[in-house]
């Protein structure tokens, strides 16, 4: 078929004609796509962006279809490899209220849930999930140096919990241990090791002695005192002695000024009455701890340690555990500790939350490192550098084009990355009562 028509009038005739037998052509030029591209525009075959099973996270911002995710359905259903959870961005961009929403408050939707909080924000000289807490009938226990908050004692049975005897005294020297080396800012060798254990177990006979809970004080005494007679076997020389004393001896000294400076009113007696795991909310309030110095990182190591031990012998429950500025879980001395408990999440209903601003806070020599990386659920906000957002990148194996939208995500936007899955693009959604609670900028009540 010719015509002598110029083209635009072609196009127009072609059109009409087409329109009068009931097909119709594009008056304009079209734009190349690909399939792939072109799906979002058919909803028949735009598939959504995740299954409908957990909880409403946000809206898909290709497809405005909604966005349904939950650590322990999603793992359930085989989708992910890991309940753990870790949530990187700047400052300001929405962590906290991902946090409070989709990790604590619809968490306990569920009938056989609850949520354990490691609060370190100070909001109004309190942490800021305390007013939550209380609202959803739980009690902040508030942690602050000096005894004017509550006491951990790290030879409390119940924060060991453990059917077999051995495992229990192994997991309190595992935290004794990271006290000394947390003291004295060294690695434990193996002098200090043998005469640690020695003191350990003889804290222990005469607590039980005393019809009492040993505490950290006992352990410190027990330094002071000599080696057992059969430590040393027949290598019993002067020379092991003196290694032996002055390594009993730089314990002690480190231990006692620990206590009674950095973690004064901390570890130092039993543990206080109002600490407990039993509420289904329960929002450690670390708030007024110094940032700087070992109080938060032992203390989030112990609180870790205290619920992996719970939940392997408390079967039935499934709980998050929110480390909000979770870097104190990422380094020190806490980092291998936190990193085997991790790996026990799967096995006894535990998933580990933890809040980040960048993937720099963490040494590149950290395990936890792997921790980031076996995490079965990420939720990447902005980053203000772009080397913060190429790290980011690389470490989950992203799209290098990603690094310009990491930087630019909006307030409240996220790239959702579920186990090998492509990432969403997600907007967070809160209800109205979610948006009051969350606030961390205006008074926290439901009547507003």
């Amino acid at each position: 078929m010719t015509t002598d028509l110029p083209p635009r009038a072609w196009r127009w005739r072609r059109s009409s004609l087409l329109g009068r037998l009931g097909l119709y052509a594009p008056r304009t030029a079209g734009i190349p796509s690909t399939t792939r591209q072109a799906e979002v525009l058919c909803t028949a075959i735009s598939a959504p962006p995740t299954r409908v099973e957990g909880l409403v996270n946000g809206i898909d911002l290709t497809t405005g279809q909604p966005v349904y995710h939950d650590p322990f359905t999603a793992y359930e259903k085989k989708i992910v490899s890991s309940p753990n959870v870790v949530v990187l961005g700047d400052l300001g961009k929405g962590k906290s209220s991902l946090l409070k929403t989709v990790f604590v408050v619809r968490q306990l939707t569920f009938g056989k849930r609850r949520a354990v909080v490691a609060d370190r924000k100070d909001q109004g000289g309190e942490g800021e999930f305390s007013e939550i807490c209380r609202q959803l009938g739980g009690k902040p226990i508030r942690f602050e140096l000096g005894g004017a908050g509550s006491r951990l004692n790290l030879l409390d049975p119940v924060i060991n919990v453990s059917a077999a005897s051995s495992t229990h005294l192994a997991g309190q020297l595992q935290l004794l241990r990271a006290v000394v080396q947390t003291a004295s800012g060294r690695p434990v060798d193996s002098w200090q090791g043998a005469a640690l254990r020695a003191a350990h177990l003889r804290a222990l006979r005469v607590a039980e002695a005393d019809g009492r809970t040993p505490v950290l004080e006992d352990v410190v005494r027990a330094l002071g005192e000599p080696p057992p007679a059969d430590t040393f076997g027949g290598l019993d020389t002067p020379g092991a002695r003196q290694s032996w004393a002055d390594a009993a001896l730089t314990m002690r000294f480190d231990l006692e000024r620990l206590l009674g400076d950095d973690l004064a009113g901390l570890f130092d007696g039993p543990t206080s009455k109002d600490v407990t795991l039993s509420e289904r909310l329960t929002s450690f309030d670390l708030s007024q701890l110094p940032a700087d110095g070992p109080a938060i990182p032992l203390v989030m190591t112990v609180l870790n340690t205290w619920l992996t031990n719970l939940l392997r012998h408390e079967r039935g429950w499934q709980t998050t555990f929110v480390a909000e500025e979770g870097w104190h879980l990422a380094e020190g001395v806490g980092a291998k500790i936190f990193q085997r408990n991790s790996k026990l999440s799967r096995g006894i209903g535990l998933a580990n939350v933890v809040a980040l601003h960048h993937v720099s806070d963490i040494p590149p020599d950290s395990p936890a490192i792997s921790m980031l990386q076996e995490s079965g659920t990420v939720y990447l906000y902005a980053q203000g550098r772009e080397a913060d957002a190429r790290r980011c990148v690389e470490l989950y194996s992203l799209p290098s084009h990603l690094v310009d939208d990491l930087m630019a995500l909006p307030q409240g936007t996220c790239l959702l990355k579920i186990d090998t899955g492509a990432p969403i693009a997600m907007q967070h959604l809160r209800s109205r009562w979610e948006t009051v609670i969350t606030d961390t900028d205006a008074a926290m009540s439901p009547s507003r």
